[in-house]
């Protein structure tokens, strides 16, 4: 019983680490004309949204929309497979705990 808690305990330090480590990765990416740049962690937050002034206007209202949205999905898409390799190797060491369902 003691082993399975002090499991659990290194579990948490160890769950503790990774997020640090995910808020350490990050991905910026820019649209083609480099006028519209991102900034998201790995925990999936944006940390940064720069347009340049000249989007701001209603004729490119739309693409301007059409742009950030792809550059997030870009950008989450980028983070959701660096992070994988982190989040696989703790899982691999939940599955020792023998814990239902993992």
């Amino acid at each position: 019983m003691f082993d399975k808690m002090k499991q659990m305990y290194d579990m948490q330090k160890k769950a503790k680490t990774l997020q640090k480590q995910l808020e350490n990765i990050k991905v910026e990416k820019a649209s083609s004309d480099g006028l519209i740049k991102l900034k998201v962690n790995g925990t999936q937050k944006v940390e940064m949204l720069w347009i340049d002034p000249s989007w701001l206007t209603v004729e490119r209202k739309s693409k301007l929309e059409t742009t950030i949205c792809d550059l997030v999905n870009s950008s989450f898409a980028d983070i959701q497979k660096t992070t994988a390799t982190q989040a696989a190797e703790l899982m691999k060491d939940l599955k020792g705990l023998n814990i239902p369902g993992l």
